[in-house]
């Protein structure tokens, strides 16, 4: 076989050793000339060699002995050692990769090539060494790139996948894909072999076919919405969007993300329903509910549009004055436009009979009534309901005088029902017509004594959510018409034979005899329906029931110890909104008692001057510019534990005689504040929760204006109370009139825990608060909700165009505090900068010189 030399010497040309030496010099990489013993030291290297390491060959000698492998880093020699033994003993060519470090310090990574030949007398190895730090960067890039990539696709809700669409095989596919279905990865691969397709449920596989070769044909997005069988049996919506990127050979290759929407779905379906629902029953009662914006002069319709004037749903401009002519009665236009004028002018309910035409050109009686709302930034709408009067009602709008003989009948018979009203009276309770109390017990302890062995029968101990401050707010004579609805609901469901009183105010108790707990359930069911029921028939005021049941045992003997649980059952759920009912059981009396004994303690601490203040700090900007704080208050108990402020409040709320321990508080913060002035301190702003019924207590403000001004001499607007969000859901009057009267005399009213329900916007405009203030721990549900994040940031602008200030509270993270930023606060507290502090060590840090 003819060699390279051969080749060479056959062309005349014959290499001498200075023109090799040229030729090795302008090598890019390092060449040797080898002898192996227990390291490769070195016969011959070119320059390239030594420039690789930023070495002379004379300084390589001395430092590494002409080692090659003296420059790798100490911790990769044992580890060249043992490959280079290994491949030196198959026989082959030896290549290693090693970190070495270069004369200025720097690593870098080192391919290292040998390859053996037998010299006359000994065996040599010819060497080549190459510099592939970058390559080594490049393949440490490419890795992070797609760990990263990995990392992203992970963290999107939902799946990220990339499918070769011909044969519905995935290429890749992230962790969210496979939780779609409820399916490990490797359960998937085993079971459908990465087949796209076999999830998808069967009535939709044709639909999905359909529209992937559309999309395929047209080298175009894909987009659809389809079902899956999930693992579970559920059959669960998915949306995928995807965008075409072939493979090299040409075929289609998508990739795509894949989000479930579910939820959407059975929510758009819920929709669905009661749009159908809401169609049918008004089409039922010949009504027609719409709503009118006012500032585009948009009607929209729903319900009985059939015999309506027109068939369209959406009008434009049908109340202008060209209009009205032609759909109202002449008679009745000026009518309906004073009614046009006070959704303009005014907020509220209207209610009138106006004639209306209809599609044949007759006209009828119609009753309209309407609700404005004045929506801050987005103007005035009108939701009304048309409800075609009946000939009975359209009569009924008719006065007629009575005659003379028919006045006299009427004269008499009202006589006869005072006289009867005189004689209940003495029997019953005048309001609700139910048995006194007195009589309910003796007649309750008759039966239950005479009781048959295989009969049951509950008592029942129930009253109006917050009666005391919703009989202020809407007087007497809505309240007696409240109590007298409530009485008949329970009549009428819990009780055949009258067993029913009302112990006092709004306090009824009853008996009710059942024959399985399966009835006593429906019935209980019952009274909560039509209690709601009530409640929209009372013009929608909410003001919500209380009930607790016992189910009284056989061994039972003493009716007010049943009683007595029947209202701890009460008890342990008041303080939620709307209408609920509890069973008793014993766990409830350990619960409850457990209450009684905290709220023991904490009139306690209040009464030997036991209470924990701390203040919380509160800055703008940042933490180096503190403006205020806040008070929190804790009590140790007797097991140790502190009771924090959110435990108190949650006392309070539930009716445990804490009412005084805000006044309390406030005491106890004004003492320290005029310490802090006395000793010459700047004093800033300190802020404390209150609750609704604290405010709405008798005298509240003036209390409150007696303990800052009279006993302390401070300044009412260094006072700030946060009131929770929900309060304002259902303010009373006297809560408004006390909030008005505290930011009249100088205090700082603000909203706390703003946007938990988004409640209490429209009370930015009608009250006087002077701020708002989120919580961290809310935002942390909803940092990822773009909707969400434009309401805050919309309503934090709206705030501080009214002059409204905006805190945000409970920050405790980097993440909550860049949410807030984000949103427009610039106002805050947490932990994230300070932590609560006691009085004297507040004073040092912030107010002293």
């Amino acid at each position: 076989m003819e060699t390279i030399s051969d080749k060479i010497a056959e062309s005349g040309f014959e290499m001498h050793k200075e023109q090799f030496a040229r030729l090795a010099g302008m090598s890019e990489c390092g060449m040797m000339i080898t002898k192996m013993q227990a390291e490769p030291q070195i016969i011959y290297a070119n320059d390239g060699f030594y420039r690789m390491f930023q070495y002379t060959s004379e300084e390589f000698e001395e430092c590494f002995d002409n080692k090659v492998m003296g420059p790798a880093l100490p911790e990769e020699k044992q580890r060249m050692k043992a490959l280079m033994a290994r491949q030196v003993s198959m026989g082959g060519s030896i290549h290693l990769e090693f970190r070495a470090k270069r004369k200025d310090e720097s690593i870098i990574w080192i391919s290292f090539t040998a390859k053996r030949e037998a010299e006359p007398g000994s065996m040599v190895y010819y060497c080549s060494c190459l510099d592939i730090s970058g390559s080594k960067r490049h393949l440490q890039d490419v890795y992070n790139a797609k760990r990263e990539l990995d990392l992203i696709a992970n963290s999107i809700p939902g799946g990220v996948i990339k499918v070769r669409l011909n044969d519905f095989k995935i290429l890749y596919a992230n962790d969210g894909f496979f939780r779609l279905a409820g399916y490990s990865r490797s359960e998937y691969s085993m079971q459908f072999h990465n087949d796209t397709s076999k999830l998808v449920y069967p009535e939709d596989l044709d639909m999905v076919s359909s529209l992937i070769r559309q999309a395929i044909e047209n080298r175009g997005p894909l987009a659809v919405e389809y079902r899956i069988m999930a693992k579970s049996g559920e059959i669960r919506w998915s949306y995928i969007n995807g965008t075409r990127i072939d493979d090299d050979d040409g075929k289609p290759v998508y990739l795509c993300v894949i989000v479930d929407i579910t939820a959407r779905k059975q929510a758009e379906a819920e929709l669905a329903d009661n749009n159908h629902r809401s169609n049918v029953v008004t089409s039922m009662l010949k009504e027609t509910i719409w709503t009118y914006d006012l500032e585009n002069q948009v009607l929209r319709r729903d319900g009985d549009l059939g015999e309506s004037y027109s068939p369209e749903s959406i009008l434009e401009g049908q109340f202008s004055d060209e209009k009205l002519g032609t759909i109202i009665h002449p008679d009745d236009v000026s009518k309906f436009m004073e009614m046009r004028n006070f959704w303009i002018e005014q907020e509220g309910r209207y209610q009138d009979v106006f004639r209306v035409i209809n599609s044949h050109g007759a006209y009828h009686r119609m009753r309209i009534s309407t609700c404005t709302e004045k929506r801050p930034g987005k103007g005035a709408v009108v939701y009304g309901l048309t409800r075609l009067l009946s000939d009975g009602e359209q009569t009924a709008l008719k006065p007629q005088e009575s005659k003379p003989a028919e006045l006299e009948i009427t004269q008499v018979a009202g006589k006869l029902k005072k006289l009867a009203a005189s004689a209940r009276a003495k029997t019953e309770d005048t309001i609700t017509g139910l048995l006194p109390y007195a009589s309910f017990l003796r007649k309750a302890e008759k039966i239950l004594a005479n009781r048959r062995e295989d009969s049951h029968y509950a008592l029942i101990c129930a009253d109006i959510n917050e009666f005391q401050s919703f009989s202020h707010h809407y007087g007497f004579y809505v309240s007696n018409r409240i109590l007298k609805a409530f009485s008949d609901v329970l009549l009428n469901h819990l009780t055949k034979d009258g067993m029913c009183a009302r112990v006092d105010g709004d306090y009824f108790v009853v008996l009710f005899q059942y024959g399985s707990h399966k009835e006593l359930v429906r019935a209980m069911s019952a009274v909560v329906r039509h209690q709601q029921e009530v409640e929209v028939e009372e013009d929608n005021i909410d003001f919500g029931s209380t009930v607790g049941v016992y189910l009284i045992q056989q061994e039972d003997h003493e009716l007010l110890e049943m009683l007595e649980k029947a209202d701890l059952a009460r008890r342990s759920i008041k303080g939620l909104r709307g209408n609920h009912y509890a069973i008793y059981t014993e766990d409830m009396e350990q619960q409850l008692s457990r209450e009684d004994e905290m709220a023991g303690e904490i009139r306690r601490a209040m009464d030997e001057r036991t209470v924990e203040i701390s203040y919380l700090p509160r800055i703008r900007g940042d933490k180096d510019h503190v403006i205020g704080c806040k008070a929190i208050p804790r009590i140790l108990m007797k097991d140790g534990q502190y009771f924090e402020y959110t435990q108190i409040m949650h006392l309070m709320e539930r009716g445990t005689h804490l009412e005084e321990f805000s006044f309390y508080l406030l005491q106890e913060v004004a003492d320290n504040i005029g310490a802090w002035k006395a000793k010459g301190n700047t004093v800033i702003p300190v802020s404390l929760e209150m609750t609704a019924s604290q405010l709405s207590t008798r005298h509240a403000v003036e209390r409150i204006h007696n303990i800052v001004v009279e006993r302390n001499n401070l300044e009412p607007e260094d006072f700030i109370f946060e009131i929770p969000e929900r309060f304002f859901a259902d303010a009373t009057t006297a809560f408004e009139v006390a909030i008005r009267n505290l930011t009249n005399l100088g205090y700082q009213v603000i909203i706390s825990r703003f946007g938990a329900d988004h409640t209490a916007v429209n009370s930015m405009r009608r009250l006087p608060v002077t701020g708002i203030k989120f919580h961290g721990e809310y935002f942390s549900e909803h940092m990822i909700n773009e909707k969400d994040t434009v309401v805050f940031r919309k309503t934090v602008e709206m705030a501080k165009e009214m002059g409204i200030t905006v805190t945000c509270g409970g920050i405790h993270t980097k993440l909550q505090e860049e949410y807030a930023k984000k949103i427009g606060c610039d106002v805050f507290e947490g932990v994230i900068y300070y932590g609560a502090m006691k009085n004297v060590v507040f004073e040092k840090c912030f107010l002293s010189e």
